[in-house]
């Protein structure tokens, strides 16, 4: 699976913390960072995502982003038990992969 950060340099006002976007998608042949990834799910191409997690890390917000494909997300509309399934595996992925970034 690839990730994409995107790190956004906006100015700082008022001690507002710096917005850090991450995308998590499967990895295909697609550009690292198009705005069509693969679903995380079941690979389709997408240009669609959701924001699925954000925290506060000292100075800096992060927001994690996952790119799912119509198709799934119409059966997580339909099915709330395969909806928190997907979300424990997404949660897991992150923990494994972000765990550097996690607050203490």
């Amino acid at each position: 699976m690839k990730i994409f950060l995107f790190k956004s340099n906006f100015l700082k006002l008022y001690n507002m913390p710096q917005i850090k976007r991450i995308y998590l998608y499967r990895d295909s042949h697609l550009p690292e960072e198009g705005w069509l990834q693969s679903c995380f799910k079941c690979k389709e191409i997408t240009g669609k995502y959701f924001l699925f997690q954000t925290f506060h890390k000292e100075d800096d917000l992060y927001e994690f982003y996952i790119h799912i494909c119509s198709k799934c997300k119409k059966k997580f509309d339909n099915s709330a038990l395969l909806y928190v399934n997907f979300s424990d595996k997404c949660n897991e992925y992150i923990r494994d992969h972000f765990n550097h970034l996690m607050p203490s």
